[in-house]
């Protein structure tokens, strides 16, 4: 290993050890590649394959040997990659931008049973869809695994659970990950199990958890998570799923800690197993609740953990919704590939970056070494075919008019890595968040009336696919005109849950400041540039928000008839949101 990788694990060592004593603004001045907090900083803190070599794979056979051997940095290239992934003792597998790991029919996608010592980041891992039936979850951590890292990955559609910590595993973290189900999903979409019965008393010793900075989104309904026995922190962690029964359930024994989370358009933030018969403690504090049912009320007092980390305040509407823009940007695999500085937030594949207005990442993502161990050699594009599949509430062929906003739908990306659309309306654009491809957005006023055929196209794969859809734009008081094109595909069952529009460009400070223009977009409403760490917005008819990559509020700053400046305290990655409309915003 070459001497800037040691320096650089040395440096996440000490990270890891000394992260909570950071501070939030310290952080933020980077990029969203957060140093390591929670309990996974406890019992001599997780390096993962810190100390050991590296290796770069593009096949799956080199990936579960290497896994399974243990004490490795294992790089993994963009591609999708059937498990069972079993990890050893000593591992860190990161993932380039468009890495899927998929959940056989039978079994595990990632198995870490009984390991030490273990970091997952930047991954997707795909279930076959929940149903009923006794196997494995997508993710599992089981078997006293202890000292376990889960960072920005996003698991879906497990076959038992999504990701489950069960049998005596302990000092874990997870952090801005995303937990979803899609129409594969038949019943029993229960996410996150932590301890898996009310016999094994031996768990009150250990399922020391934290969970935080992570999104419950689509097709969720129960376990986000459901708790027996451990001291689980659940903290500023992003609730949005409609489909939800209940978040949160305390069980035997659980001893849980849930603050200042958003709750967003769900039932019963806190439920519990049996209330009066299993002693369970709960500490709800500061946490933001909106248009959400049923119980809200803890019960004795939860513990308080031995290490600090810096918790967003969500107080009010406005900090709230900063958190929930930056989980909904960041949560999931976005991070950029081993050696690049580019972090990928929510609209990265629509929106064109010069080099000069790319984020930078902080130092815990490093290069392979040129002496590093590589598998067969690797291609640019993921090898196999790609595939499409649309969810949400909105249809593919739809018809809306002049200044009104369209049903939302998305489709989920497979084998690829990434998205770009077509023949959209004027106003209405399409937006990657992860693996996911949003389309979204009111229809400009202007837009002449007509039928608008839009096609979507995977890139990144050896073999794209693509998926079309008729939009029919109707003028004020007319009758629709009728389509052109047949009807691509019906409106999946899957409900949507609302999201705010988050049509994004990236500015830089740098000399030559640029503003990325997205395909197919209408004029934005605000108009963005950076002088210095002066920010100037024009054209902005509401307050103005500046968030830091963690989600915390910088600045709100009313305009001035429609304009404002803002003062940038600190170099790194910003959100600026005005209305329903975000922009990335980077300050050198």
């Amino acid at each position: 290993m070459v001497k800037t990788q040691k320096n650089w694990y040395r440096t996440l060592a000490v990270g890891a050890a000394l992260g909570a004593a950071l501070a939030t603004s310290a952080i933020a001045a980077t990029s969203p590649d957060f140093p390591l907090t929670g309990w996974a900083t406890q019992n001599g803190s997780t390096t993962g394959g810190a100390n050991y070599g590296t290796v770069t794979v593009d096949n799956v056979s080199d990936l579960k040997s290497y896994a399974k051997a243990g004490n490795k940095t294992i790089y993994i290239k963009p591609g999708t990659y059937a498990g069972t992934v079993e990890v050893g003792s000593n591992v860190t597998l990161y993932g380039y931008p468009g890495v899927t790991i998929t959940q056989p029919s039978k079994g595990s996608g990632i198995k870490i049973s009984g390991s030490k010592n273990v970091i997952v980041r930047n991954i997707s891992v795909q279930g076959v869809g929940a149903v009923d039936e006794d196997d494995e979850d997508c993710l599992q951590i089981n078997h006293e695994a202890k000292n376990i890292w889960i960072d920005h990955v996003h698991v879906y559609d497990g076959h038992d659970g999504n990701m489950d910590i069960v049998n005596q595993s302990d000092y874990i973290t997870v952090s801005w990950s995303k937990f979803t189900y899609t129409s594969k999903s038949k019943n029993h979409q229960f996410s996150n199990l932590f301890g898996n019965s009310d016999s094994k008393t031996a768990d009150a010793n250990a399922l020391k958890i934290t969970a935080h900075h992570n999104w419950w989104g689509d097709g969720v309904k129960e376990r986000m998570p459901r708790v027996r026995f451990g001291q689980v922190h659940v903290v500023n962690n992003l609730y949005t799923s409609s489909a939800a029964s209940y978040c949160v359930r305390a069980g035997m024994k659980a001893n849980i800690r849930v603050e200042s989370n958003v709750f967003i358009g769900v039932k019963n933030p806190l439920d519990y197993n049996n209330q009066s018969k299993e002693d369970a403690k709960v500490s709800m504090i500061n946490n933001y609740y909106e248009k959400t049912s049923g119980n809200t009320t803890g019960q004795g007092t939860a513990f308080t953990p031995p290490y600090q980390m810096s918790v967003t305040d969500v107080s009010n509407q406005a900090k709230a919704y900063a958190l929930r823009d930056s989980i909904q940007a960041y949560a999931g695999p976005t991070l950029p590939a081993p050696g690049s500085s580019q972090v990928t937030p929510v609209s990265s594949s629509s929106v064109q970056q010069s080099s000069s207005s790319q984020a930078k990442s902080s130092s815990s993502v490093v290069p392979a070494s040129s002496s590093s161990a590589k598998s067969s050699s690797s291609q640019t594009p993921v090898a196999g075919e790609a595939s499409l599949t649309k969810h949400g509430s909105g249809s593919a062929t739809q018809e809306v008019a002049q200044g009104a906003s369209i049903v939302e739908f998305y489709y989920t990306i497979e084998g690829a890595t990434g998205a770009t659309v077509t023949g959209l309306p004027q106003g209405v654009t399409g937006t990657l968040k992860g693996l996911d491809y949003y389309i979204s957005g009111t229809v400009a006023s202007t837009a002449a009336p007509g039928a608008y055929k839009f096609t979507v196209t995977t890139t990144g794969a050896s073999k794209n696919a693509s998926k079309s859809g008729t939009i029919t734009v109707t003028g004020t008081g007319t009758s629709a005109p009728t389509s052109s094109s047949g009807v691509a595909e019906s409106s999946s069952s899957q409900t949507e849950e609302p999201k705010s529009s988050s049509s994004e460009t990236v500015v830089s400070s740098s000399s030559e400041t640029s503003t990325a223009i997205m395909a197919n977009v209408q004029t934005p409403r605000f108009n963005v540039s950076v002088e210095g760490r002066t920010l100037s917005v024009q054209g902005a008819t509401r307050s103005a928000y500046l968030l830091d990559a963690q989600g915390k509020l910088v600045a709100k700053v009313n305009p001035s008839g429609s304009a404002c400046s803002i003062a940038v305290p600190r170099a790194g990655s910003y959100l600026l949101r005005v209305g329903n409309e975000m922009r990335q915003v980077n300050i050198r």
